[in-house]
């Protein structure tokens, strides 16, 4: 018989959520020995910056949230390795290689996986991702000796890649199926002005395009884009992840688009708490922020053993910078115009809509303004005023006069 390691709190997934339930739980003072089970060739990293930095590349050990030592520090053992089961009755989970730890509390932060289009005429393994950084360090390795790409869908993921390949000297097709790019996340016109940016370098971009056949010829890609026929080296998607509910459902436990949680991030399972990405929340909502699961892992921590802090869905915002612009959203998403009252603004390279709701600031989207984003980040966190936020975040933005010494 298999000898089973004992765990008081296990851990499933090297997220951004796994990492602040640790650093949570050790705060709180709970010096309880955990167990972290990850996937990867690597230690948790921040993947936000890998297809963020294709232009200078990187390191196994870049973006490291942490080190081996920090885990040392904080009681952590680490196991690299695949979980292809868990055993809610007994309590147990287990490896691909056929370990087996038993745990008290399990936490589980899986985070999403990429959604791949499904196109006649190639294979899944010919459409490259950029969701992790295996997937882009084999898309660096095609970027020595091919020129050409296509990359299919005009998300963010989509348009920070296009940015970092027209970078790195390549010529560039972006298609997507929407309206414009990004469309879930800015108004149109934020978004004409990026695309006509786009245009004037060279970057081609499709919306309101979909590709249903691509023919692979000698290594060369070639589909219809508009009645004209196109030919490309490398296929890049970008069409979304979705939450990575695989082991919850085979476990039993009660999912949806994702691991349905409570407000406290306990799942169907008292045992068992989900958070990060891989979490769906009591209306629905699938966060994918990073911050968001960073909060989601402190609440996750704070709610252990008893209930402290109940999860609001707090109004985290995501930023990017690509073809020279700063882009900052939050809380648009779901936005209905009519139901608020919209101040528009813009001041020189500044753009920015803002989003009231009985008089307090509910969403806001901004180009431009980056000196500030934190501010309007705390804005929104603390839910201001009209007066306040006018006032605290003018436009124009002052100028601020700095004076060295004899003045």
């Amino acid at each position: 018989m298999k000898k089973l390691n004992k765990y008081p709190i296990v851990i499933i997934g090297g997220s951004i959520a796994a990492i602040s339930f640790i650093r949570t739980l050790r705060q709180q003072e709970n010096d309880k020995k955990i167990l972290l089970i990850y996937g990867e060739d690597r230690l948790p990293y921040k993947r936000t910056k890998i297809n963020k930095n294709m232009v200078r590349g990187f390191e196994k050990d870049d973006f490291l949230i942490a080190d081996n030592q920090w885990y040392a520090d904080n009681k952590v053992d680490l196991i690299n390795g695949w979980v292809d089961a868990i055993d809610l009755t007994n309590h147990v989970v287990s490896t691909k290689k056929g370990a087996q730890f038993a745990y008290e509390k399990l936490l589980l932060a899986t985070g999403a996986a990429s959604v791949l289009p499904r196109i006649s005429g190639i294979e899944m393994q010919d459409i490259h991702k950029v969701q992790n950084a295996f997937d882009v360090e084999k898309l660096l390795l095609e970027t020595k000796t091919k020129q050409s790409y296509l990359i299919i869908g005009g998300g963010v993921e989509g348009i920070e890649t296009a940015d970092q390949l027209h970078r790195k000297g390549k010529d560039v097709t972006i298609v997507g199926r929407m309206k414009y790019p990004m469309q879930k996340l800015f108004p149109t016109e934020f978004m004409e002005d990026l695309v006509n940016g786009m245009l004037k370098i060279g970057v081609e971009v499709y919306n309101g395009v979909s590709i249903s056949s691509i023919k692979k010829v000698n290594g060369i890609f070639e589909t219809r884009l508009k009645n004209e026929t196109r030919h490309f080296d490398v296929i890049v998607g970008c069409t979304g992840a979705v939450p990575n509910i695989v082991l919850a459902k085979n476990a039993g436990l009660n999912t949806a688009n994702g691991i349905v949680v409570d407000e406290w991030m306990q799942t169907s399972d008292d045992d068992v708490l989900a958070a990060g990405d891989v979490a769906q929340h009591k209306n629905g909502e699938v966060t994918g922020l990073w911050h968001a699961a960073e909060h989601q892992g402190k609440l996750a921590a704070l709610n252990l053993y008893e209930k402290v802090e109940r999860h609001t869905l707090p109004p985290y915002r995501l930023k990017t910078e690509v073809f020279g612009q700063f882009l900052f959203s939050a809380a648009y998403e779901g936005i209905f115009p009519e139901k608020f009252e919209i101040i528009k603004e813009a001041d020189k390279d500044i753009l920015r809509w803002l989003y009231f709701k009985d008089g307090v600031l509910k969403s806001v989207v901004m180009r431009g303004d980056k000196d500030r984003a934190k501010v309007y980040q705390q804005a929104l966190m603390e839910a201001w005023d009209k007066e306040t936020t006018l006032k605290k975040i003018p436009l124009p933005v002052p100028i601020v006069f700095s004076f060295g010494a004899g003045f």
